[in-house]
């Protein structure tokens, strides 16, 4: 019986196997995912730790997700924003919440210092909108 080869398909390259019928389930599993190296996605059911650091989920930071939540109101996507200037955008948040809003819960502050964000921030805002915009829906 001649040896039979199976060919897979992965992210960073192929992998040529004997074709055993572990080999054969592998194949199909790969095919059937949709891992067939077009258009490859994530298998896992979680997002990636931009999308939990963005999203305040990791570490857990209260005000990184109300500035997550407001970018998002604004029109402005915070994925695609760069690292920099994110984390610059918080510290304007906190620095607004903590000196210049007049409320006394933390909620009624971080609505107070978005407020305050639009008005003093509205040319970075804008031209965020432009550069960054929500993808449709």
């Amino acid at each position: 019986m001649p040896l039979l080869r199976a060919t897979i398909v992965l992210r960073v390259g192929t992998i040529v196997l004997p074709a055993a019928d572990g080999a054969t389930a592998l194949a199909r599993r790969v095919a059937c995912s949709g891992n067939t190296g077009q258009g490859l996605g994530q298998r896992r059911t979680f997002t990636n730790w931009w999308h939990k650091w963005v999203d305040g989920k990791n570490p857990d930071s209260p005000p990184a997700v109300v500035v997550s939540k407001f970018l998002r109101s604004e029109g402005i996507d915070p994925y695609r924003l760069p690292r920099d200037e994110l984390e610059d955008f918080r510290n304007k948040f906190l620095m607004e919440a903590r000196w210049f809003a007049k409320a006394e819960d933390d909620d009624g502050k971080y609505g107070e210092a978005c407020e305050l964000l639009k008005a003093k921030r509205s040319a970075i805002l804008d031209q965020w909108r432009d550069q960054h915009p929500l993808p449709p829906p």
